[in-house]
């Protein structure tokens, strides 16, 4: 295994227990990695700037998320590596002459040195692919503005392997996952597609990613012929075109009944709309509209932002000015986290409910307390209390530690996505194409999220759940029967 070992030391002029302390405060001692997140405890996620060697093309740091997996209260933090690559992050605190000496140490791995070699326009070489393989390519964000996704996404489809192959792969030939990080951007993505297909073997892709990204890959994903199945959240157009599949909920699933049940509850109709500027978003927004006014409600505001937009000070003045009593957010990623933690700290949470429908785990978990009272609508919560989803849990943190980040709507959305693909495969005696885009069609899933059924549309069935999110979680408010929604 290769590795690179960064080390960097600097002195504060405080005590060791001040000194720790500030680490992960905004502008304090948390200047190395501009760490934040909310309790220094073990578990706790943390978003991290992780500095880049020069050679990288340009890019001082990524934005990368880790958790925090040792506290030695006053002399040592570890930080696990989630996302773009795993790694560790090891700060020790040392009492020194006027102060305090931090020393970090970043260990990077081999899939750091794949990251930054595609910086580079380079590639790493993959090694041979065993002749009786089959090679499925999860497209999905490990860096860039939704790349807090992408780790639990590799997961979900790892686990979904592994358990693919312990039952004699798909037509006795073992399945091998080949993770891509699209960056969030979608020239990245289509790049990559096109390089992962002029190679021997692809046999399919599942997207767990944006609808920026899709928009971008489909086109050639369907003139090639390969199996694409795009498991995510998405507008609803375009389900299924020969062997391109929209699996995910579309945006009237998500808001039909969503948007009237918060109304309900808190008696608000004036709505404030905000989105990043893509497709999914502005979808949002207008069926959001639709919906809202069908019921009573009207909008006093809309605001499109670029995805990845982190400084939301006049959109809170607008908010604020707009009279509004409701917010439906369409953004995605650090955007939304970036805009709930200024909301919440803006005291506006206290007179103003929130409908965010891609707020799931992973999001969730990097806002903490400023996500309380936070409604969202999808078809899977990790806090479901079926029996399914307890041994879906169990099995996922048997393979990656308590620590691995939560499954959530969108990630393990590629764990399904991949057993339907294995599932169509076996029913058609091969993993080509167009054999397998038949065989999808009326199948069904028995999974962590229930019974799951895929239409002749091509779009899944399935149950939809209202949650509203907590400090610590989501409590789950009611179930929209599936096919209702």
């Amino acid at each position: 295994m290769r590795e690179i070992v960064l080390v960097n030391e600097t002195h504060l002029g405080l005590p060791p227990d001040e000194a720790f302390g500030m680490f992960g405060r905004t502008g304090s001692a948390g200047w190395m990695f501009s760490a934040r997140f909310e309790n220094a405890v073990p578990g706790a996620a943390a978003c991290v700037d992780i500095p880049l060697p020069a050679a990288t093309g340009g890019e001082a740091s990524v934005r990368g998320t880790a958790r925090i997996v040792e506290v030695r209260p006053y002399r040592r933090i570890v930080l696990q590596h989630e996302t773009p690559w795993t790694g560790r992050i090891t700060l020790t605190f040392t009492r020194a002459t006027g102060g305090t000496r931090v020393r970090a140490v970043t260990e990077l791995d081999e899939d750091a040195l794949r990251w930054m070699t595609a910086s580079l326009g380079c590639a790493m070489p993959e090694g041979d692919n065993a002749a009786d393989e089959i090679r499925i390519a999860l497209m999905t964000s490990l860096s860039g503005s939704a790349g807090l996704f992408g780790r639990a996404a590799a997961n979900c489809t790892a686990l979904a392997a592994e358990e693919i192959n312990a039952e004699g792969g798909i037509c006795g030939r073992p399945v091998r996952i080949e993770v891509v990080d699209d960056r969030t951007d979608a020239a990245t993505a289509l790049t990559r597609l096109r390089d992962l297909d002029r190679r021997p073997g692809l046999a399919a892709v599942v997207g767990v990613h944006s609808s920026a990204t899709f928009d971008a890959v489909s086109r050639y994903a369907q003139a090639s012929g390969l199996p694409y199945l795009y498991t995510a959240a998405n507008e609803g157009s375009l389900v299924q075109d020969g062997t391109l599949f929209r699996l995910g909920e579309s945006v009237t699933d998500q808001l039909a009944q969503s948007i009237p049940a918060l109304m309900r509850e808190s008696g608000g109709r004036a709505w404030y709309l905000i989105g990043n500027d893509y497709s999914w978003p502005r979808a949002v927004c207008t069926q959001g509209r639709r919906i809202a006014e069908r019921h009573g409600g009207h909008i006093v505001g809309r605001r499109l932002v670029p995805l990845g937009e982190s400084v939301f000070d006049d959109v809170l003045e607008d908010i604020e000015a707009s009279g509004a009593d409701l917010v439906l957010s369409g953004l995605v990623g650090w955007s939304s986290v970036d805009f709930e933690r200024r909301f919440y700290a803006a005291g506006l949470r206290r007179r103003i409910r929130t409908l965010a429908p891609l707020l799931e785990e992973n999001t969730r978990e990097h806002l903490g307390a400023a996500a309380s009272g936070v409604w969202s609508c999808l078809p899977y919560f990790s806090a479901l209390d079926t029996a399914e989803n307890t041994d879906f849990l169990r099995r996922y943190r048997a393979v990656f530690g308590a620590w691995a980040p939560s499954p959530s709507a969108l990630t393990e959305s590629a764990y399904e996505g991949l057993n339907l693909f294995a599932q169509a495969a076996r029913k058609a005696g091969s993993p080509r194409g167009t054999e397998v885009a038949r065989a999808l069609q009326g199948l069904t899933l028995s999974g962590p999220r229930g019974r799951v059924a895929v239409g002749a549309d091509g779009r899944l069935r399935q149950s939809m759940y209202l949650a509203e999110a907590t400090a610590t979680g989501f409590a789950l408010r009611a179930q929209l029967p599936s096919g209702t929604a």
